[in-house]
């Protein structure tokens, strides 16, 4: 079955268990990630995880996502600077989707935390 996932989608995604599949700060377990971009014909996608933990630090780089957009049970946290590519075996399910202001928020974020 061909799955087909756009920008601005939340997913679940399996980002790996610790110690062997995740290093250092890396995200990993289970959790909601947006995609920022996907190559459906090769199944895989360029997603930011999020976290529910309110961060310690305020960086730029982490965009803040109410409890119900898009399915999220809860305040959210978008760590744009923990941008990945994962293969779609690694998703386990779709939520909903970003609105065009949320999109808009974190596309400007990378594109500074990118430097493009």
């Amino acid at each position: 079955m061909v799955q087909n996932f756009s920008k601005g989608d939340i997913l679940d995604v399996n980002l790996g268990n610790p110690p062997k599949e995740v290093k250092g700060h890396e995200q990993g377990m289970e959790r909601p990630c947006i995609v920022i971009r996907s190559f459906n014909n090769l199944e895989l996608a360029i997603v930011v995880p999020l976290t529910s933990k309110e961060p310690k630090y305020s960086l730029y780089t982490i965009v803040k996502i109410p409890k119900g957009t898009a399915g999220l049970t809860a305040d959210s946290y978008a760590l744009c600077h923990q941008i990945r590519t994962i293969s779609f075996d690694r998703i386990k399910g779709k939520r909903n989707r970003l609105d065009h202001t949320e999109i808009l928020k974190i596309h400007s974020v990378l594109i500074d935390t990118l430097e493009i």
